[in-house]
């Protein structure tokens, strides 16, 4: 359903939103840690940039950092940046037709389901509910107050 690239994109954002506040992580670092070839990964973190999801900073001390907070980043704000706009507008059985209420196929009320239990996914799920950020900066205070 997703882009090879809109998951290596989310893939790297997840990384980036575990990240303690204020620091920042190489792209060659991001690139050996995700798995996603540094030349790819420099290309969707450009995008990601100019999409004003991520900050990069050049020179010492520099690297990617999330410009928002990652719950203030859905799914659906990484996807459309690589996937354009996202709906179901193929007909699941007849590709080179547009699937709708008026010109539907047999698979047509299964296949919206589907269609509308993805689209819910996207606008619902934030990059912190994949990266488990909150689980991680808890771990993380609750170790500086021991």
């Amino acid at each position: 359903m997703l882009s090879a690239t809109s998951e290596y994109a989310l893939r790297a954002l997840t990384r980036l939103a575990r990240l303690s506040p204020g620091q920042v992580l190489l792209g060659r670092q991001l690139a050996q840690t995700t798995g996603i070839p540094p030349k790819y990964l420099s290309k969707i973190m450009l995008s990601l940039r100019h999409a004003g999801l991520v900050v990069a900073t050049r020179g010492t001390g520099g690297g990617y950092t999330l410009l928002r907070p990652p719950d203030a980043i859905h799914l659906i704000d990484v996807v459309q940046v690589f996937d354009g706009r996202i709906g179901w507008p193929h007909c699941l059985l007849r590709a080179d037709r547009e699937c709708s209420d008026k010109n539907s196929c047999a698979a047509h009320a299964h296949w919206a389901k589907v269609g509308r239990g993805y689209l819910d996914f996207l606008e619902n799920t934030t990059v912190s509910d994949l990266s488990g950020a909150s689980a991680h900066h808890a771990r993380r205070g609750a170790r500086k107050h021991s």
